[in-house]
């Protein structure tokens, strides 16, 4: 059985800020720092502090994990393999399969991966027609920088973490997830058994994006920007989606000018048996999307043959709270997550304790 998760696991080796960020020692310091400021400081000075606190744990780089189009890496490497759901390209006026390469990958020189896509359309890479129909979905490698440090394994599942990375939880207001991992960016875990209802809602994945991106419009047009989809299919047919947005707060309502932005990125995977859902959070100088990809594609169920009526995931109890319903059924809804989560943020770095659950009604 998994093992139970509590919203203190992991405080005993982890030192915990205030505000529910999982911060390595030689931050210490600086947290105190900030503390003391924020007591006679003005509301922008305190957030101001609080964002060089946060953006100091990205100050070094970190590693990154983009998905390699082409040749499978070499090398003895251990990668995991993504190929896109669907992608269609219609030939224009023009076109040749160097300058479609070109425009849908930025690299000319891979028409070749197109011509042997459509091979059984394309019989002379040289001779395209206006009107063609073209198959553009890639297949991308994800190279497991990670994988020989073990990873996270819980019985019945495993998954790769980032490398330098730490677990623990996060909790800000009343926004927390008791299984998060922390490093350069945030990341929290909810894995539970697989759910009818999330079936559905994928299963026509373009329609659910659809919905995704209508109920953003519907009730964070000012704040979610730059919504993307992505659909993957890995080895043995199971599921990766992904769809990623710019969080932007407006700090007017703060008593500050501008706005700050954090990158949030949506995860899940579906196998035989489980749903694992991620939701990581970065500032704009680290690559979270890239993270969460990985470690959304790396997760893996150890189901065993004899298991059928006892396997279940379920006896754990992670979350990720506030749970908001919304039309798509069985998928976790980040959006009033993250707005409780940096509103609290924001607000106890100013002083006021009341946050958004006190303020506006929760969007569903």
């Amino acid at each position: 059985m998994a093992g139970r998760l509590s919203r203190e696991t992991g405080q005993d080796t982890l030192w915990r800020q205030g505000v529910g960020c999982v911060l390595p020692g030689r931050w210490r310091n600086r947290a105190k720092y900030c503390q003391a400021r924020r007591k006679g400081g003005s509301p922008a000075l305190a957030f101001s502090c609080l964002w060089l606190l946060l953006a100091s744990q990205a100050e070094a780089k970190g590693t990154e994990y983009p998905l390699q189009y082409g040749e499978a890496p070499e090398n003895g490497a251990v990668a995991l393999e993504l190929t896109e759901a669907a992608g269609e390209y219609t030939v224009a006026d023009g076109d040749c399969l160097w300058t479609i390469a070109e425009k849908l990958w930025g690299d000319g020189g891979r028409y070749s991966e197109l011509a042997l896509a459509n091979r059984e359309t394309v019989k002379n890479p040289d001779l395209i027609y206006p009107g063609m129909v073209l198959q553009t979905a890639q297949k991308g490698y994800l190279v497991r920088t990670d994988a020989g440090r073990g990873g996270i394994g819980m019985g019945e599942y495993a998954m790769d973490m980032p490398s330098g990375w730490t677990v623990g939880y996060l909790e800000s207001g009343e926004a927390f997830a008791n299984f998060a991992m922390s490093g350069e960016g945030k990341i929290a875990c909810l894995i539970r058994d697989k759910e009818a209802g999330t079936v559905r809602s994928v299963e026509d994945w373009e329609a659910c994006a659809e919905r995704i991106r209508q109920y953003a419009e519907e009730n964070y047009k000012d704040s979610v920007q730059d919504l993307k989809f992505e659909h993957y299919r890995m080895k043995g047919q199971e599921e990766v989606y992904l769809y990623s947005y710019v969080y932007e707060m407006d700090m007017q309502e703060y008593g500050m000018e501008g706005s700050y932005g954090w990158n949030i990125c949506v995860g899940m995977k579906l196998t035989g048996h489980i749903q694992a859902e991620f939701v990581g959070t970065s500032l704009a100088n680290y690559d979270i999307h890239g993270s969460v990809r990985y470690v959304t594609a790396s997760f893996e169920e150890h189901y065993k043959e004899g298991d059928e009526g006892a396997f279940t995931v379920n006896d754990s109890n992670m979350a990720i709270s506030p749970a908001v319903e919304w039309e798509l059924s069985g998928m976790f809804n980040p959006f009033p997550w993250a707005e409780e989560y940096f509103d609290a943020l924001a607000r106890r770095a100013i002083g006021t304790k009341q946050g958004s659950a006190g303020e506006k009604q929760i969007k569903k």
